[in-house]
């Protein structure tokens, strides 16, 4: 269990995500195995050219090994089941400082907020309550787990969501030295 990246990995309470062969999509699937979200994820990018074999080859061990992202900083539209046209997921909108990277969704009425509170650990909370804290154990992408403390009684929804934030979002990250350096690389 311990080789399969944390992005592949059930939460806790059995929900998981899968992604499409064209990595284009993230299906969120329930403890019974049913699809119950799809969400947009950013595409893999794919060379072409003299060295496109090995660059593709680098790229798909990066997706396997980091998973999914969300496509951009904007608003994703989330299609649901039971289907609600105003469902989305966002990863934030600021560069810089990891507080100001907050996520946010919205499913069926209801208002969530992915806060990182460190570079390990974030909140989540739904209509300004705290409802589920993350903390990520581990450096890699492979090693260690997530653990998740539940602080009020969940449903359906509030899963869907939370499977969402650990899975795309993941708790804790980067701050302002890693986006200059990634940048930077």
């Amino acid at each position: 269990m311990t080789d399969m990246p944390l992005w592949r990995r059930p939460t806790r309470s059995g929900w998981r995500i899968d992604v499409d062969d064209a990595r284009t999509r993230a299906d969120v699937i329930d403890s019974v195995g049913s699809v119950r979200a799809s969400v947009p994820i950013a595409p893999v990018q794919h060379f072409t050219g003299w060295f496109a074999k090995r660059q593709n080859a680098v790229m798909s061990r990066a997706f396997e090994a980091d998973g999914p992202s969300l496509p951009s900083r904007g608003p994703s539209a989330i299609s649901l089941r039971p289907h609600d046209p105003g469902a989305f997921v966002s990863d934030g909108d600021a560069d810089g400082r990891r507080r100001e990277k907050t996520g946010r969704a919205a499913a069926h009425g209801r208002s969530y907020t992915f806060l990182h509170t460190d570079g390990r650990s974030a909140d989540a909370m739904r209509d300004g309550a705290r409802i589920a804290s993350f903390v990520k154990h581990g450096f890699g992408p492979r090693d260690g787990h997530v653990r998740r403390d539940d602080h009020l009684p969940l449903d359906e929804t509030d899963e869907l969501v939370l499977t969402v934030f650990e899975k795309l979002l993941r708790p804790g990250r980067p701050g302002a030295v890693s986006d200059v350096l990634t940048d930077l690389s």
